[in-house]
């Protein structure tokens, strides 16, 4: 530590502000140096090694793509099916509420009899259940954006790992 603490020194007294710029580039010059001795066949060995670990990493995004390319799949038929079903309850929605804007004070539904109290509390639970299935919608929806982003995600990082692949195979074959 002292020793290095007097070489800063010493250079801050003999070279001034420039000390930086010296160190920087005597860095560069022993950094040249020493990839210039590394011997081309170490260097070919050494590039072949990336392209096998390239290629691990190919396999591992088109795993990650294909896991994504269901879920996407998988979260559209949710979405589809809720919103089939939002539609239908909508439906009954609209028909229990016109059947109360009727005006009678008896309701007859599957054979079965009811008030127009009851068909308004159920109109009401209707409701309540509709809302939070059109909530579970948007939710669903918000998933499959982001399941699709991840999915765009991964196939441009797979592009890139392609890119890289094959310039490393035209060096090493260069």
């Amino acid at each position: 530590i002292v020793g290095a603490g007097v070489t800063l020194l010493l250079a801050l007294f003999f070279f001034g502000r420039d000390a930086l710029s010296y160190v920087r580039t005597s860095t560069g010059y022993v950094k040249e140096s020493v990839q210039s001795s590394i011997p081309m066949g170490f260097q070919l060995d050494r590039a072949r090694g990336m392209i096998k670990d390239l290629t691990f990493e190919i396999r591992k995004n088109m795993h990650v793509i294909a896991k994504e390319e269901i879920e996407v799949e998988r979260f559209q038929k949710q979405i589809e099916s809720a919103q089939a079903a939002l539609a239908k309850d909508k439906e009954a929605l609209l028909k229990l509420k016109s059947d109360l804007a009727s005006g009678k004070k008896t309701f007859e539904y599957g054979g079965r009899k009811y008030t127009a109290e009851q068909v308004r509390t159920d109109l009401a639970n209707r409701f309540e259940r509709y809302k939070t299935s059109e909530a579970t919608l948007a939710s669903l929806q918000d998933i499959h954006r982001a399941r699709q982003r991840s999915l765009d995600a991964a196939r441009q990082k797979l592009e890139g790992t392609l890119a890289a692949k094959r310039q490393l195979q035209v060096d090493v074959e260069n």
